[in-house]
């Protein structure tokens, strides 16, 4: 019998799924809401995520990024910062237990579903950083073929501190690169140079692209605190390549540059070795994807 492996990438707004068989060809996708007005409710409407995939396919594995800290010892949410109802939440209460489950943080996933694309040039790549940029800014990290958790499955690039007396982030702390460089991050910048308030970050980038001021000095902001992120991810890790994905990098040629130019002024290693610096491929399909293949190729060697 025909086996596949389901991916499932959940969001604060939408959760991203799809269906690959074993070659890893994708033979269905979707895009659900993200139920949050209760932690029943959100982990119901998952189950019935995972059934209608279950009753189409001979599903063999699940794999399922949160967007959280995870305890694997106890099958314990600890901490979802932009999904706060599913803090303290014990997944497997809620889901079914007939089938093997593998749960990672959602940038992790996404990390290795980059990495899985590289095909031959996997051998030449020590490591790879994946950022993500959205509501959020997550980040994953491949060392030599696999995902790198450290020592308790606690690695949260978002929540390195680039500007110590700037604004809360939802973490609790003040000043995460995640506070500065966010959809949220994005809007207040505008706000504070226009006064004026804006519903989506698509409309300061449909100004700037019309060569508004306010909205190019915007998103020279958003480029500046991330470059001096990459500075410190660039010295600590020195990975061959960064990728960045999410929503956000959509915009990425009104801030990308900018944030290069810090990467080069603030690095100390970068005038020596330069890593690859490129976006995502995969774009908004590489946190399911990632959990897909990450299931199928890794799970039995955990």
């Amino acid at each position: 019998m025909k086996q596949y492996f389901l991916g499932i990438d959940i969001g604060g707004t939408n959760i991203k799924s799809g269906i690959i068989d074993a070659k890893g060809d994708i033979k269905e996708e979707k895009i659900d809401k993200t139920i949050k007005d209760s932690k029943e409710n959100f982990y119901n409407n998952l189950n019935k995520i995972i059934e209608i995939y279950q009753s189409k396919y001979n599903i063999e594995r699940i794999g399922i990024g949160f967007p959280a800290l995870i305890d694997y010892d106890s099958g314990k949410i600890l901490k979802a910062p932009n999904l706060r109802i599913i803090d303290n939440s014990k997944y497997d209460k809620y889901l079914n237990d007939k089938i093997e489950f593998h749960f990672d943080n959602d940038a992790n996933f996404a990390a290795f579903g980059e990495y899985s694309l590289l095909g031959d040039k996997k051998e030449k790549i020590n490591s790879l950083l994946f950022i993500t940029l959205g509501s959020g800014l997550g980040t994953g990290l491949i060392i030599k073929g696999d995902i790198y958790h450290g020592a308790s499955n606690f690695i949260e690039g978002g929540h390195i501190i680039v500007n110590p007396e700037g604004n809360r982030c939802a973490c609790g702390s003040y000043g995460c690169i995640e506070s500065e460089v966010s959809s949220t991050a994005l809007k207040r910048y505008y706000k504070e140079i226009t006064g004026k308030e804006v519903s989506d970050p698509i409309e300061i980038y449909e100004k700037g692209m019309s060569g508004e001021d306010a909205a190019l000095k915007t998103f020279d902001n958003f480029g500046y605190f991330l470059g001096l992120a990459l500075a410190s991810y660039n010295n600590l890790l020195n990975p061959n390549m960064i990728i960045i994905g999410g929503g956000l990098s959509n915009f990425s040629n009104l801030f990308l540059d900018k944030a290069i130019e810090i990467l080069s002024e603030r690095s100390y290693i970068y005038k020596y070795f330069k890593p690859e610096i490129r976006l995502s491929k995969l774009m908004n399909r590489a946190g399911f994807l990632g959990a897909a293949f990450y299931v199928r190729d890794k799970y039995d060697k955990r």
